[in-house]
């Protein structure tokens, strides 16, 4: 889900492990393993506690220590393209049956041996609620094949399945214990020190191919200064890393290698577009309901000074709410032009030659980022006579505020992508407010007759190229018929390695202890 708001927090959902060794914190080599050879030890530092906490399953946790414990029945390559995992094929026997083959000669990390009855059990235990608006029946054919039944053709399934899925031994919950997290994984769990470090070590029977490092540690380090420091001393291998006054100094140091992740998070301004009964304007006619205004926002915004400022120019601009790497992006879509002069001739068109107030609300309670960036905003918008106030919000406020209660006029977010898949993030951001989480992200009201109806035939359109042309149209209309928000720039988001290590990130962010390789 859009999920954070905040660079910070996008970080977040970006998994950025750190592996942190046992002792000295660098990559070691001591306890011999049963063959002589010795065993090698790294560690991965992180601010953020949820990522290392392994007794629960949340979006930090399993795209950064979890995926090194589980697996699901499909992955996502580091490329974004959908590759076997515990399932080695799959086909549709018709557009709502899904047939699995799975993958024999797996265990557990308990010893248990996997099969369909514990494929069956995970996408029906309670982790997965929300997977029962779309499936409808689990029918198991033998130990190796089972049938996933939806209610409705669902196109998006194994993107889904790749992003959220992830398969426990049958019976594995049991609501009167903290569990521990045992899947099937090339790593296991083996120790939690509360609110310091996750211990996992290389799973020997793991049935895919072994990986370099056999100890890693997910370890808490909340100062971003002191985890520079030990990454520096060696201390620790990787950290992840919010952009601040120190990265000039960090790219001329030899022994640090700054790596940048694929951009999936993109900044906006959103609007208000209700001509009547608005939030800021109940009475009277709401300017940012007028097309004319909204393109006038849109070309007095010069996103230049935004991404050089607080993001040091780690960012893209943005002409959609979809990246590159996402299924349905339309390369078609282009941003409008930095125009000044044509922002003032759109507002005296639409009867505001002299202008109007309007609030903003922005995250700027522990984000400097985002309070320098909306001041500069509120200033470049003053130029054609659009007079900002900003609401100063905690992340906490304003969900609550502009995405439960949708009480807002304008706003400022950052937000990474809920799903590879265009089709999730369609149903969440432009269609019209409605049942089943559609429109959920939708806090401006908008609805266009025509973006529902793709929106709906998209959603069951299971041939690839007739569903991608179908979400490439609807984002068309929404981004540059209706403007119905203003996309600003994609971030690059950073982690940090010392320079004994070789590591791509991946393009979906998580962290896979597998990836790294040691010179």
């Amino acid at each position: 889900m859009v999920t954070r708001i905040s660079y910070k927090n996008k970080i977040l959902v970006i998994l950025i492990i750190f592996l942190i060794m046992i002792s000295s914190g660098c990559i070691t080599e001591s306890n011999k393993r049963d063959n002589n050879e010795y065993k090698k030890i790294i560690t991965y530092a992180t601010y953020d506690i949820n990522s290392i906490f392994p007794y629960s399953i949340n979006v930090y946790n399993k795209n950064v220590l979890l995926s090194n414990i589980y697996n699901g029945l499909v992955e996502f390559d580091e490329i974004f393209q959908i590759i076997p995992s515990l399932a080695i094929s799959w086909t549709n026997l018709d557009d709502y049956t899904w047939r699995f083959n799975l993958r024999e000669n797996v265990k557990f990390h308990n010893g248990e041996v996997f099969n369909s009855e514990d494929v069956k059990y995970s996408l029906y235990s309670s982790i997965y609620n929300t997977f029962k608006s779309f499936l409808k029946q689990v029918i198991i054919i033998d130990d190796y094949t089972i049938d996933v039944i939806t209610y409705e053709p669902f196109p998006g399934l194994l993107q889904r399945l790749a992003y959220t899925f992830i398969v426990f031994p049958s019976n594995y919950f049991n609501e009167n214990e903290q569990i521990k997290p045992i899947g099937t994984g090339a790593y296991r769990f083996v120790e939690y020190n509360d609110n310091n470090y996750t211990k996992l070590e290389i799973f020997n029977e793991y049935w895919g191919e072994k990986p370099e490092i056999d100890i890693v540690i997910f370890k808490l380090i909340e100062d971003q200064e002191k985890r520079i420091n030990e990454l520096i001393t060696g201390k620790i291998n990787i950290t992840d890393y919010n952009i601040d006054e120190n990265i000039d100094i960090l790219k001329n140091n030899s022994k640090i290698n700054i790596l940048k992740f694929p951009p999936l998070s993109t900044y906006l301004i959103g609007f208000d577009v209700r001509e009547n009964n608005s939030y800021a304007f109940p009475d009277g006619k709401n300017p940012t309901a007028d097309l004319r205004v909204r393109k006038a926002f849109y070309h007095a915004i010069d996103i230049e000074p935004l991404i050089s400022g607080p993001f040091k120019g780690y960012a893209k601009p943005a002409s959609q709410l979809l990246t590159p790497y996402i299924f349905g992006h339309n390369p078609d879509i282009k941003r409008l032009s930095y125009n000044i002069s044509l922002a003032k001739k759109l507002l005296n068109e639409s009867g505001y030659k002299n202008g109007f107030e309007i609030e903003m609300d922005c995250i700027t309670i522990g984000y400097e980022y985002n309070k320098i960036n909306c001041e500069l905003i509120k200033k470049q918008l003053s130029k054609v006579g659009i007079n900002i106030k900003i609401n100063n919000l905690s992340i906490e406020e304003f969900n609550k505020k502009v995405i439960y209660d949708k009480n807002t006029s304008l706003w400022l977010v950052g937000w990474g992508t809920v799903s590879l898949d265009g089709g999730f993030v369609y149903d969440l951001f432009i269609r019209t407010n409605g049942e089943n989480l559609i429109g959920y992200y939708n806090s401006g009201h908008y609805s266009n007759p025509k973006v529902d109806e793709i929106g709906i035939e998209s959603s069951s359109e299971m041939n690839p190229i007739f569903r991608t042309k179908l979400l490439q149209e609807g984002f068309k209309i929404a981004h540059t018929e209706d403007i119905f928000t203003i996309p600003l720039f994609s971030q690059e988001l950073l982690i940090l390695t010392t320079n004994e290590l070789v590591l791509k990130p991946r393009v979906d962010l998580r962290f896979i202890v597998q990836d790294i390789k040691l010179i």
